[in-house]
């Protein structure tokens, strides 16, 4: 009994505790913004990183970038959108992953369940399966109205129509065209990154169920949409696919460009708090022989070391306890950690 009574006080104190931490809500100082959210709103651009967005631009060349996880390469794309004021779209590739998954997707347990009840009635060829086409990510950077849609079917009702997922929040793009991010690519195999060549060069997609063509409608910018691909070279990516892309690799960033990172994403911090930061911005930095610290678990440091700076003391080891929380997880895959599987 004493035991289950001890449990409940530590329940009780637990949610006590937390009440204050589930009040906070996303501020204009990103209190509440995720590190790997994704949101665009913020990002520096180094003159290397700036020259390469204008060159991509230019040639209409997709920007491949690699580099170590969590330096910045996928945020870079819906930072784009927001500054460009165009439509973001993004695909993840898998190890299952095929080109077609990038234009459409058929919802085939949808049309069955019609066909049985008879909705498709009346309907044959293209007419009868533009209805159960999902537009993919490349679909709606290259077209939005024709993936809207759905390829342009003379039957297609207005509430079959297809809706863009909503991908960036307060963000409504003013002007025509597209950033397109297509992650993780050495996720997938070899033959996804050559079914990819066409679509990307010529700026044109077929979908097979519809035997159509997608093109860029006439009068959209010459450069849309700017594709930005990120791979954290697990796998080669095929020769061909390397020589149609334009690449750039982002390096870890340093102690200096860490707390430039966290001012943009919080404002000015307190004098105290700053000069911690900066400590522990040259510690993480520091090489070491375990998995490079990422600066989305960074920024998720200093959101807590903000937010306990104004409740409470960081004495009492509370700081290393974060540290190891939050930073230190390449403790995870020593040999002594994996131990107790053998």
């Amino acid at each position: 009994m004493t035991e289950r009574i001890n449990h409940q006080d530590a329940e009780a104190r637990l949610l006590r505790d937390l009440e204050p931490l589930l009040q906070i809500s996303v501020g204009e100082d990103g209190s509440g913004r995720h590190g790997d959210s994704r949101a665009g709103d913020v990002y520096i651009l180094t003159p290397e990183i700036e020259t390469a967005v204008k060159v991509a631009v230019l040639t209409g060349r997709p920007l491949l970038l690699g580099g170590p996880p969590g330096c910045g390469k996928s945020s870079l794309a819906s930072f784009l959108a927001r500054k460009l004021g165009v439509s973001y779209h993004e695909f993840v590739a898998t190890e299952d992953s095929r080109p077609s998954d990038l234009i459409w997707r058929l919802d085939a347990v949808r049309r069955l369940g019609d066909a049985n009840t008879k909705s498709l009635s009346g309907r044959t060829g293209r007419d009868s399966t533009a209805p159960y086409i999902e537009p993919g990510p490349l679909w709606w950077a290259l077209n939005p109205e024709s993936a809207r849609e759905r390829g342009g079917s003379a039957r297609l009702e207005e509430n079959e129509q297809a809706a863009p997922p909503k991908r960036l929040t307060n963000h409504t793009p003013d002007r025509a065209g597209a950033v397109l991010l297509i992650d993780e690519i050495d996720k997938a195999d070899a033959a996804f990154c050559n079914g990819l060549l066409v679509p990307l060069g010529s700026r044109q997609a077929f979908v097979g169920p519809l035997d159509i063509t997608i093109e860029v409608p006439v009068g959209a910018p010459a450069w849309s949409p700017l594709t930005v691909i990120t791979t954290n070279n697990e796998r080669d990516l095929p020769e061909a696919f390397l020589r149609r892309c334009l690449v750039l690799r982002l390096p870890e960033p340093d102690g200096s460009r860490l707390v430039d990172i966290v001012v943009e994403h919080f404002g000015p911090l307190p004098a105290a708090l700053e000069q911690l930061v900066r400590d522990l911005a040259e510690e993480a930095t520091q090489p070491h022989t375990g998995r490079p610290v990422s600066t989305a678990e960074f920024l998720d440091l200093v959101k807590v070391l903000r937010h306990l700076d104004q409740a409470e003391n960081l004495g009492d080891g509370l700081l290393e306890m974060l540290k190891r929380i939050t930073l230190d997880k390449h403790a995870l895959y020593s040999a002594d950690e994996r131990s107790w599987l053998r």
